[in-house]
């Protein structure tokens, strides 16, 4: 209803635009609804929150949008900052259904839930639903135990720096690269030429830095071998069969099997399971998206 009014709006501005001056405050309509409190299993007072990280994981949302959008972080921080007022909340599902995303983005969500469960005194249950890879499986390590629905797809640990050259298009185009730069590598992986040996070095070392400090969360949150390590280290993407032997996963399930492990973790019973969700968003189930 909030977009049908928008759009009406609009129309009615195109429409009169010819013959008169129409000023319209379009500040309540760009604004974000109100979070509100969605049942999706009713049960005792006692209640499981389902913090949800969907999408490709960033910190702010895209400002060329016309509709009032927001990012990963922006949503997780407004859901976060209502569920710390409840006392009724014993445990956090974290649905998790994401192929990653920005570095510094997914690492805000991992501290965020870590601090979060801390202070707060809660268990985490990670729940892994399509996908749960690259930075989205860096934010399902949060999660106390982690669950992976069976057809999902788990790991791709690592980081990636994209790049392109397009000096030999250049070449062929009669164009010339003219940047002028204030140091030898300020403009270390600039499109415009082909990276040298040492830009490549450059990179590398800033990617294998990040690379290491992924690794070692990983190993710091779980039961690793080191056969297990030599498996993942590759960045290879894996089922949730196979990610449960390479103890990257606890268990290969679904909604029912990670609200009972919760719910023994949290040493509650029958409770209710609720999430977020903004004014006119869907509710649906568990596995739906708002």
């Amino acid at each position: 209803m909030r977009k049908l009014k928008f759009i009406v709006l609009i129309l009615i501005g195109i429409i009169v635009q010819g013959c008169a001056f129409v000023s319209m405050d379009l500040k309540g309509l760009m604004s974000l609804p109100p979070l509100e409190e969605k049942m999706l299993l009713k049960g005792t007072k006692d209640k499981i929150l389902v913090v949800e990280v969907l999408g490709p994981i960033t910190i702010t949302s895209s400002e060329s949008r016309l509709l009032p959008s927001e990012g990963t972080i922006e949503r997780l921080d407004a859901v976060l900052a209502k569920a710390r007022k409840d006392p009724s909340i014993k445990g956090i599902l974290l649905k998790i259904d994401s192929p990653g995303g920005g570095l510094t983005a997914s690492d805000l969500v991992y501290r965020d839930m870590l601090e979060f469960k801390r202070s707060k005194g809660i268990p985490v249950v990670s729940v892994i639903v399509s996908e749960g890879t690259s930075g989205a499986y860096m934010a399902a390590l949060a999660g106390d135990k982690i669950v992976a629905l069976p057809s999902s797809i788990v790991g791709n640990i690592g980081v990636l720096l994209p790049s392109v050259s397009l000096a030999g298009l250049m070449d062929k185009l009669g164009i010339k690269n003219q940047t002028i730069t204030s140091g030898r590598f300020k403009d270390t992986g600039n499109p415009l030429r082909n990276m040298t040996d040492e830009d490549k070095e450059i990179l590398r070392s800033i990617v294998m830095d990040f690379y290491k400090d992924f690794l070692e969360r990983v190993e710091q949150r779980r039961p690793l071998t080191r056969h297990d390590i030599e498996i993942i280290k590759d960045g290879r993407v894996m089922t949730a069969s196979q990610a449960l032997r390479c103890h990257l996963i606890d268990k290969v399930g679904y909604f029912n099997d990670a609200l009972g492990m919760m719910e023994d973790m949290a040493g509650v019973k029958g409770a209710s399971v609720v999430v977020y969700r903004r004014s006119g968003e869907k509710t649906g189930g568990f596995y739906s998206w708002p």
